[in-house]
């Protein structure tokens, strides 16, 4: 295990690791052919796609410049999602722009001496409120989906309810700079990856599968960060 952590954090620390997320998604883009028939969805998904990569992978280094490139992925994000009929995944990045300007003022008051932010453990209070904040969420998603009228299949319906409970509970562990919020990422992306394929978003899906990988780094690095702490 100790092997394999090493392995995940040196590919995540490796120089060229972002250059080839970019390259999935831009390739991902390319297969939608953009250049014969204009997409809105598609070229709102690679924006998203483009920015939030670059988010998540400062995040997970524990660089708060990755707050500023968050704003701008997730309008896109947003935009991207609701074209496509996913309330539950283009919810959330209202929530997450918010949060952002949070996370940008307060982690920047909890910097370490290599600026970056300081992680903290997740305690059983805290644990217990997260739960009961992801099942309200997930609630809520029902009741907004059905007054909107959006039309989703059961499995559509299910997997938004979780997408939005799970960013909603891992998005505020991340600004408050617990390492417990990659756990719930792994879960998210996951479901937002098979629920994408079954819309037929592949750039939105190849993001995600970037971001699963990523949310494996974040565990490492941040795990790690919190022990040596």
């Amino acid at each position: 295990m100790n092997k394999l952590n090493e392995l995940t954090i040196s590919i995540g620390r490796n120089k060229f690791y972002p250059f080839f997320c970019i390259l999935c998604v831009t390739l991902a883009f390319l297969y939608t052919d953009p250049f014969t028939q204009f997409n809105l969805r598609y070229t709102a998904s690679y924006i998203g796609a483009f920015c939030g990569l670059l988010c998540v992978i400062l995040l997970a280094k524990r660089k708060n410049m990755g707050n500023v490139l968050g704003m701008f992925a997730v309008v896109a994000e947003c935009c991207a999602n609701v074209l496509g009929g996913n309330i539950g995944a283009g919810l959330p990045p209202v929530y997450y722009f918010c949060s952002h300007i949070y996370g940008l003022f307060t982690w920047q008051k909890n910097l370490d001496n290599h600026k970056n932010v300081k992680v903290r453990s997740l305690n059983e209070t805290a644990f217990l409120y997260a739960l009961i904040f992801l099942i309200v969420a997930a609630f809520f998603n029902i009741y907004l989906t059905n007054e909107i009228g959006a039309t989703n299949t059961s499995y559509q319906l299910m997997a938004n309810c979780f997408i939005f409970g799970l960013g909603v509970v891992a998005q505020l562990l991340l600004m408050l700079r617990y390492y417990f919020n990659w756990y719930l990422w792994v879960i998210l992306n996951v479901l937002v990856i098979g629920l994408n394929i079954y819309t037929d978003n592949i750039i939105i899906a190849t993001q995600y599968l970037i971001y699963l990988f990523n949310a494996i780094y974040g565990i490492c690095e941040w795990k790690r960060s919190e022990q040596e702490a």
